[in-house]
């Protein structure tokens, strides 16, 4: 794969090597004015005092920043930030051909490229994999606007003045790039929900996918469908897509014509189709076998097959049910191992928790208690069947609309339920602890909704744009349709409207804070079971 050197990660590694000059040109933004640190391209120059040699120091009046009402504003070619008041004198910008950066000044002026804050760069190409990229923006005619944010604290850390500084600037960085503005043509600004946003525009490559999960490319191909208005008879896919700002159904699957896709999407989706082509050749498991039926399976991984057999039967004993699991002639007795309430009497799974060794495990279904999901998994070390933990929910594609729950690396996404506001099950994940052998939930803080369901707006509602009732606000309109998308399944919810005005709610029992109403008086559809 071609590998990108991005324009920030360059610049602050240039800055810290100390390896002379680089091609930035380093603005300090205090006011209404920016001094040039170093530039090679000087707009007006004066000759240095005293200095035999002829060398010259830059002087560049800065004409882009200019202090407004509430704070400075900074224009690069086409792109525009509007500063806080409280950021004076506390920040600095450094330019390139391709974009800018801006760091925390009272960081940088101790070591150039401390106090990274966010980078805007313009480009042509598109990379999946670069931490700490996403994009910002993008045109039709292929421009991609991308922000650069760091993936670790970078400053001093070691100034707790400073450190608290740089937090609370990082904070604010979120609103300064949310509310930037961007002047260009034909330029779309909802790239964060899409999986590929350039597939309409860029020819893709199988080196660019190679990364991507089977989640996410098969969100990707549907998305070039989606695009069109097509309809999707596959609940999830529709589910997923109507929560989209830019989504409209025009078209049933069936009725939809694909004359409308451009060589360049119908490139893209063979690209795509064969990605998940080699994603489930290299990704087998997990694998579903049905229940009674002899299996061949080398779970413990000394290279030898076990002979395995799973057998669901009524009993008087174990709550009314016997689940009996049998390797190599051995039986286990799996409700002494873990309560079953309602066991799948159909099928079990051998799966790949961890592709990193070589054990497989078994995974058996309960229904549950009204209809809670849950999957309990076993372990085989070739004398003895050890329990490896459970997860709400069933991570398996065919039991969950299509959607693998396994990422092949340790992690399963399972199902929480949630009574915030609504009744609602939210991903929750959960981690193989391999010392421990055994599986682990994690509190990842929000949790993705699993279906998203529009609810239409009784009364104006203003959105926070942060989980504090002190952030700013922006106001989705009375009527519009909404979407729950995310939640930390304890008081706040990020929602979406149709409109594609995002922000987030804040519930107190059953009050929405934002318009301290109960929710019932706010939104529409509001779903509530035992």
């Amino acid at each position: 794969m071609k590998n990108k050197v991005w324009l920030f990660t360059a610049a602050l590694l240039l800055f810290t090597a100390g390896c002379g000059k680089t091609d930035l040109t380093e603005k300090e933004i205090n006011g209404d004015e920016q001094k040039t640190i170093e530039s090679q391209e000087t707009e007006k120059t004066t000759e240095k005092d005293g200095n035999a040699s002829g060398e010259k120091k830059s002087v560049t009046e800065n004409e882009n920043a200019e202090l407004q009402e509430n704070g400075e504003s900074y224009t690069w070619e086409d792109v525009t930030l509007q500063f806080p008041k409280s950021w004076k004198d506390k920040y600095v910008v450094a330019e390139d051909e391709n974009g800018f950066t801006v760091f925390q000044k009272a960081s940088y002026e101790k070591e150039k490229g401390m106090g990274y804050l966010f980078g805007i760069s313009k480009d042509t190409e598109w990379y999946p994999d670069a931490a700490g990229v996403s994009i910002l923006g993008y045109t039709d005619d292929g421009i991609l606007y991308e922000l650069t944010v760091p993936t670790d604290v970078n400053c001093d850390v070691e100034d707790e003045t400073i450190l608290n500084e740089y937090q609370e600037m990082m904070q604010q960085s979120d609103t300064i790039v949310k509310n930037a503005q961007i002047d260009a043509g034909n330029l779309h600004m909802d790239a964060d929900q899409y999986i590929i946003p350039v597939s309409m525009i860029e020819t893709l490559t199988a080196d660019q996918l190679v990364n991507m999960s089977d989640n996410d490319l098969w969100l990707a191909r549907n998305e070039i469908y989606a695009r069109h208005g097509r309809g999707f008879t596959n609940e999830y896919l529709q589910s997923y897509f109507n929560a989209c700002s830019w989504y409209e159904k025009t078209a049933e699957t069936d009725a939809f014509d694909e004359s409308v896709l451009s060589q360049t999407e119908k490139d893209n989706l063979k690209v795509i189709q064969e990605a998940e082509k080699t994603y489930a050749d290299e990704h087998p498991y997990p694998k579903e076998y049905k229940t009674g039926q002899k299996v061949m399976e080398d779970i413990d991984g000394d290279g030898r097959e076990e002979e395995i057999r799973y057998d669901v039967k009524e009993s008087g004993d174990y709550a009314g049910y016997s689940c009996i699991l049998t390797v190599n002639g051995t039986s286990y007795e799996l409700c002494e191992y873990a309560a079953m309430v309602t066991p799948e009497t159909d099928c079990f799974y051998v799966t790949d928790i961890n592709a990193y060794d070589d054990s497989l495990e078994i995974a058996v279904l309960d229904d549950g208690p009204s209809g809670d999901y849950v999957t309990y998994f076993y372990r085989y070390d070739g004398n003895t069947l050890e329990f490896a933990g459970e997860v709400t929910g069933f991570p398996f594609k065919e039991k969950n609309g299509g959607i693998n729950g396994f990422t092949g690396q340790s992690g399963i996404y399972g199902t929480i339920r949630t009574d915030i506001l609504e009744t609602a099950y939210l991903n929750g994940y959960w981690w193989y602890d391999s010392d421990a052998g055994k599986l682990e939930y994690m509190d990842t803080g929000m949790h993705r909704y699993q279906y998203f369901t529009p609810h239409r707006l009784y009364v104006d509602l203003p959105l926070w744009e942060a989980m504090d009732q002190t952030s700013d606000q922006v106001t989705v309109s009375s009527g519009q349709d909404v979407f729950f998308i995310s939640s930390d399944a304890k008081e706040w919810i990020y929602v979406r409207a149709k409109d594609g005005t995002e922000g987030y709610i804040h519930v107190d029992g059953e009050n929405v804070s934002n318009v301290g109403r109960p929710g019932t008086e706010v939104f529409s559809e509001l779903n509530y079971f035992d």
